[in-house]
């Protein structure tokens, strides 16, 4: 009895193993693409601290996120997850939207962890062989500045841009996981689990609750668009405020840093014969600034000086880039506009990526911004 017991549960194990290795080989590597749910494989690199591995999950043999490398691109897009498109398919990023938009070829020089001093080595060193005519760079205020500071003062290769000691910005430190080596094995190999986490995110985001009675959090703010409650999202203000407010010895060293760089990237456009555009991409929590105080939510104090110290930073960055005459446009308006207009343009999580609407605001705005070129 105990044996044909154990023999039972032994071919129910099996057999459950059976169907989940072949709806992972043959249902849902066909129906899904891997590229959209499998985690890259990260590599060492000197200069910009990592690449993804050539190929690695729908990746192209550069490493960047493109079916191919072409001999040419008529646009090249360079920034960090923002660009590459984190949280959307890859042709729910900007860069590919934008080249459905204009019928050009652009090709997607984005990635995760980069900061302005890569997209300067990445401008002057990669695109090139593209031989692009148009080179568009996206600035990300939710973590550019620091990470430009990060890099100066961490790098070896940076070394005589630096003007503060490696104190002033420390390393980030990656949270330690529970069963973090298989989780991370699964997520580099296993779509089915890529797709079921991030369904279980999605889920457990929905399931948390919203009491207009409690006090605004400045660690985690749920928020219910009061016109079309279908449209939420989870604002984290406190951690969005450190990498703006430009009271911090490390922001001013990031601003510093990323003027440099930019001036240095104009002049590289220049020696290419391409012409440089800067966008530069609000925090998920500026964008709904302009919102929140026209429909008299009560924001926390964090918030309140996110609100106040990001369009600081952003006013000093704008008349940067316009009297050094790199042409820029700015996303903030547009993203504005989509909130006010209900669209759900970023996750009802607490992740600061857009979802593929969002990118479609800042593909339009790019696009537009090209239709109409600054003097130079």
């Amino acid at each position: 009895m105990i044996r044909r017991m154990a023999t039972a549960l032994g071919l129910i194990v099996v057999s459950t193993a059976l169907c989940l290795v072949a709806g992972e080989i043959f249902v849902f590597r066909i129906f899904l693409d891997p590229a959209n749910f499998l985690e890259a494989t990260l590599i060492d690199d000197p200069i910009l601290g990592h690449r993804i591995a050539p190929y690695s999950t729908g990746h192209d043999a550069l490493g960047f996120r493109n079916k191919s490398v072409p001999e040419r691109a008529d646009i090249v897009a360079i920034g960090d997850s923002q660009t590459y498109g984190v949280r959307a398919t890859r042709e729910g990023s900007w860069p590919h939207q934008l080249a459905a938009m204009l019928g050009e070829s652009v090709y997607d020089m984005g990635m995760p962890g980069y900061g302005p001093v890569d997209y300067l080595y990445v401008l002057r060193e990669e695109a090139p062989r593209l031989h692009p005519k148009q080179l568009v760079v996206g600035f990300y205020f939710g973590n550019d500045l620091l990470d430009a500071c990060w890099a100066v003062t961490q790098r070896a290769y940076w070394a005589s841009w630096r003007r503060a000691g490696p104190d002033i910005c420390p390393p980030y430190a990656e949270p330690r996981k529970r069963f973090g080596a298989l989780r991370d094995w699964l997520a580099g190999h296993s779509v089915l689990y890529g797709a079921a986490k991030m369904a279980l995110e999605r889920l457990i985001a929905r399931m948390k609750s919203y009491d207009a009675s409690s006090a605004a959090r400045d660690e985690e703010m749920v928020w219910l668009d009061p016109a079309e409650p279908s449209v939420r999202t989870i604002f984290t203000p406190a951690g969005r405020h450190g990498v703006v407010d430009p009271k911090l010895p490390a922001v001013q060293e990031g601003l510093r840093i990323t003027e440099r760089a930019f001036a240095e990237m104009r002049e590289a456009a220049a020696r290419q014969g391409a012409h440089l555009l800067v966008v530069l991409i609000p925090t998920k929590e500026h964008a709904y600034c302009a919102y929140l105080e026209q429909t008299k939510t009560a924001l926390p104090p964090e918030y309140a000086g996110l609100c106040r110290d990001e369009g600081l930073v952003e006013e000093d960055l704008s008349a940067y880039l316009a009297s050094a005459g790199i042409a820029h446009v700015d996303a903030l308006g547009p993203m504005q506009k989509a909130v006010a207009d209900h669209v759900q343009i970023y996750p009802a999580d607490e992740n600061g990526h857009p979802l593929a609407a969002g990118y479609a605001v800042i593909a339009r705005t790019v696009r537009d911004a090209l239709a109409n070129p600054q003097p130079e």
